[in-house]
């Protein structure tokens, strides 16, 4: 039926990463700070293991995350200090 309009699902992992559309392909990206400690992909994890992080959708998105780490009440200061600098690291996709 061409009448159906076009579908896309987008799941996103409880850490926030996601694949989407882009470009006549797709990106896996961060497009929220999700669950801090998930495990493999939260950023707690990603931030430890040291490897490649995964980029973040966009520079909006990655600024929307460190306010919410900086706000973040409970989360320890040492581990706060360290996300803050790992996410201003981490690349973003262009809008």
């Amino acid at each position: 039926m061409t009448d159906w309009p076009d579908v896309q699902v987008c799941v996103v992992l409880p850490s926030g990463v996601a694949t989407l559309p882009f470009e006549g392909g797709a990106i896996t990206c961060r497009v929220t700070v999700g669950h801090l400690d998930a495990p493999a992909t939260g950023l707690i994890a990603e931030m430890d293991a040291g490897g490649d992080p995964v980029p973040w959708r966009s520079a909006l998105v990655r600024d929307e995350a460190l306010w919410s780490i900086e706000t973040r009440i409970g989360l320890d200061e040492d581990v706060r200090r360290r996300l803050m600098a790992h996410v201003r690291r981490t690349p973003w996709f262009d809008d």
